[in-house]
């Protein structure tokens, strides 16, 4: 049988990385690397390039969906399909937004998996049969918000998404720490949890993710 392609498996469930391994190397594809962190799996890309990447998108610590903004910034030689527990619409709009070229079930055949991979390696995007029709309604309400599966994962508290609409005006954090009765360095630790959980590095980045998200108020 010859090689389909090169596939890194990113999932933090021994039993289904070893489970997806077995179906994909009786199919012809080659498991170039497992990862079970999201910290795994940007090595096991840098070390692999070409690849197909299957990112769990519910990993704790790094979710798959910080693992594809990463590599989208760093410029990866890699095609992500993210693959889910649940058919879940928000994080289908929030996977795309990330980079990923494919959005498949975890309990999806594996002839869809397949076809996903094959698509994906052909240039195309593709997207489970139920995650369609999820998309599809969520186009169809007017009234969805993308963002708020990203929201769920990044849990800034009140405080911190008080600070960082806050940010979003011309004050200072030592005027923000006046506002709001605290120290300037209790909101100086503030932004900085802040900037870690949106990943970026700067006041300007985090106002623009923040309105990206629907955190901020892009109008006011």
């Amino acid at each position: 049988m010859s090689e389909k392609g090169r596939v890194i498996i990113a999932d933090d469930h021994g039993l289904f990385r070893q489970g997806l391994r077995q179906l994909l190397e009786g199919e012809g594809y080659v498991v170039a690397a497992e990862a079970m962190s999201g910290d795994e799996a940007l090595s096991a890309v840098a070390a692999n390039p070409g690849c197909v990447l299957l990112l769990d998108i519910g990993m704790p610590g790094m979710s798959g969906l910080e693992v594809a903004r990463r590599l989208g910034e760093r410029g990866d030689d890699v095609k992500v399909v993210m693959l889910s527990a649940r058919e879940d619409r928000d994080a289908l709009f929030s996977a795309i937004s990330a980079g990923a070229r494919g959005y498949v079930a975890k309990d999806a055949e594996p002839e869809q998996l397949y076809a996903a991979i094959d698509l994906v390696v052909r240039g195309g995007t593709v997207l489970s049969t139920g995650v369609a029709a999820n998309l599809g309604e969520g186009i169809r309400q007017l009234d969805y918000v993308p963002g708020s599966y990203e929201q769920r994962r990044l849990e800034l508290t009140d405080r911190e998404l008080e600070i960082l609409r806050l940010l979003a005006t011309p004050k200072s954090p030592a005027q923000i720490a006046s506002e709001l009765f605290l120290s300037k360095k209790t909101v100086q630790n503030h932004i900085s949890a802040i900037y870690r959980k949106l990943a970026v590095g700067s006041r300007s980045e985090a106002i623009v993710k923040g309105m990206e998200l629907h955190l901020i108020d892009s109008k006011g």
